[in-house]
């Protein structure tokens, strides 16, 4: 029997699918979401995803991809007023919150399955040295316009930011209190600012 097709062009099906299995990953955790569950809840057979993606782990490499991109996209359109502190402020992290993709079950999984899953491993190394380097980047750019210190150490200050981010991540996965996550998040970024900026006030 012919698997039930996908009824959208390969790239539009290959994007559903990806909607699909993040909101499962997310709620379920990587073990216990199974090919055939992505494709229930599309109202399609399992062959169908099979037609776009050859494993579940290359679905969950390419979930992460694109969430990395629209996370990052999102971060640049938050920046396009050129103003740095809007990093520092509830609304840029309850707007990340929102983009995140996790849970307590998929972290669990993600640790343990990463050992044997070497391509997600090397994806996410790459990812994050990339991270460092948009926003070691996006530094650099605000020391041109005069906002940020010529002496800041741009790349230590963004794998900085990045920590503070993933240590806030891990935390809430756990099962940490918003609230105080986000108060960290304003209260530490609040003072990086105050230290990196050539005017923290008139910033």
């Amino acid at each position: 029997m012919m698997p039930k097709v996908v009824p959208e062009y390969k790239e539009e099906a290959k994007k559903r699918i990806i909607r699909h299995a993040t909101k499962l990953l997310s709620a379920k955790g990587y073990s216990k979401t199974r090919m055939i569950d992505i494709a229930e809840s599309m109202g399609v057979s399992k062959g169908a995803i099979y037609q776009y993606f050859e494993s579940k782990q290359e679905l969950l490499l390419s979930v992460l991809e694109t969430h990395a991109d629209i996370r990052g996209r999102e971060v640049s359109s938050l920046l396009d007023s050129g103003n740095i502190t809007a990093i520092s402020t509830e609304e840029f992290f309850d707007r990340m919150l929102s983009l995140r993709m996790g849970s307590l079950a998929l972290t669990l999984d993600l640790l343990r399955d990463l050992a044997t899953n070497s391509p997600a491993l090397k994806w996410i190394k790459e990812s994050y040295e990339s991270w460092a380097e948009g926003v070691s980047k996006m530094i650099d750019d605000f020391k041109e316009e005069g906002v940020v210190k010529k002496e800041v150490d741009s790349e230590s200050v963004a794998r900085a930011i990045l920590a503070l981010r993933d240590g806030l991540y891990g935390s809430l996965s756990l099962g940490s209190d918003v609230s105080k996550a986000r108060r960290t998040w304003v209260t530490v970024m609040g003072l990086l600012m105050n230290e990196i900026l050539v005017n923290p006030n008139g910033a």
